[in-house]
């Protein structure tokens, strides 16, 4: 769970509530199923303070900051699959099948195009460095929206990194 706020003159003060749980189910010597759930709200927010879902801050299957509001429902249910495969010594591979589930609402700053309930589903490459003190992961996604509004790409390709497979 986490507790934040700031308070400043000129009418700059907000509030943000949050909590997310996870659950992880080992299905076999190389696969495991995780579920994850992260609610959040915020007070008085303005723009730059708004709750942001797509792309990297969840539902991969749509573009950066595409649904922004002062609430936030995220659920991601995964199968993750891990590899034998260790190339050149250097790297670790495996790999993910994922659904997102989520929604932004309420504020000023709304996407009114396609405010409801998004949804996506996709596969994705996880390459994690064995020779690297940082313990970086890559990800590199590969995330198809259910039911897009017009204008959203049919496909969404994502690479960054976690410290998390």
């Amino acid at each position: 769970a986490a507790f934040s706020g700031q308070s400043g003159g000129g009418g700059d003060e907000y509030l943000s509530l949050g909590g997310s749980a996870s659950y992880y189910v080992p299905q076999g010597k190389r696969t495991l199923f995780y579920a994850a759930v992260s609610l959040g709200t915020v007070f008085s927010a303005d723009l730059v303070n708004q709750l942001l879902l797509g792309g990297d801050n969840g539902l991969r299957g749509y573009p950066l900051r595409y649904q922004t509001g002062e609430n936030k429902a995220l659920f991601t249910l995964e199968e993750r699959f891990y590899t034998d495969w260790y190339p050149f010594r250097l790297f670790r591979i495996g790999a993910a099948a994922f659904l997102d589930v989520g929604r932004a609402w309420g504020g000023d700053f709304v996407n009114e195009a396609d405010p409801g309930w998004l949804a996506n589903v996709g596969v994705g490459l996880r390459v994690i460095s064995a020779r690297s003190s940082s313990g970086t992961v890559w990800h590199v996604d590969v995330a198809v929206p259910v039911n897009p509004a017009p204008g959203v790409d049919s496909v969404q390709f994502l690479v960054n990194t976690r410290k998390s497979f």
